[in-house]
């Protein structure tokens, strides 16, 4: 990877690390029950990116959960500290989903799209000028 980088970030302790060497391919907010239990709080913001794009260092541990669609939903984290670090979707091979919390300068963030409104908290609050699905919307056509 080369020394520029659009995003570096790391676990609650600092024992994992990463860098993103290009601007996300998309960005969303998931209101999905899973995403509330996994970040603690009403929502998950992610940051997708190509995964040739991303380098993880450090050791992670992960759990896999089979989603309402039939995919499986991989999350990543530290063994040491339970920092959230990415995920990963069998829907969605060579892309890796950055938990936008554990992005140093994650100023650049705008939610391209909220799923899962169905289950949104009344409490938790996001964005409504952005596309927003009661599920997860089927993945655009290939170009």
């Amino acid at each position: 990877m080369s020394d520029t980088s659009f995003a570096t970030g790391h676990c609650l302790c600092g024992a994992v690390s990463f860098v993103a060497k290009t601007a996300p391919v998309m960005t969303g907010q998931c209101h999905c029950k899973d995403c509330q239990r996994a970040s603690g709080t009403g929502h998950m913001s992610l940051a997708f990116f190509k995964r040739e794009d991303v380098a993880i260092n450090g050791p992670t541990a992960s759990f896999a959960a089979t989603a309402d669609s039939g995919n499986i939903n991989t999350r990543h984290f530290c063994p040491r500290c339970g920092g959230r670090i990415y995920g990963e979707n069998s829907a969605r091979p060579g892309m890796v989903g950055i938990a936008v919390g554990a992005v140093d300068d994650n100023s650049w963030f705008k939610a391209q799209r909220v799923v899962y409104v169905k289950d949104q908290p009344a409490w938790d609050v996001t964005p409504t000028d952005v596309p927003r699905f009661d599920m997860m919307p089927p993945p655009p056509p290939k170009a």
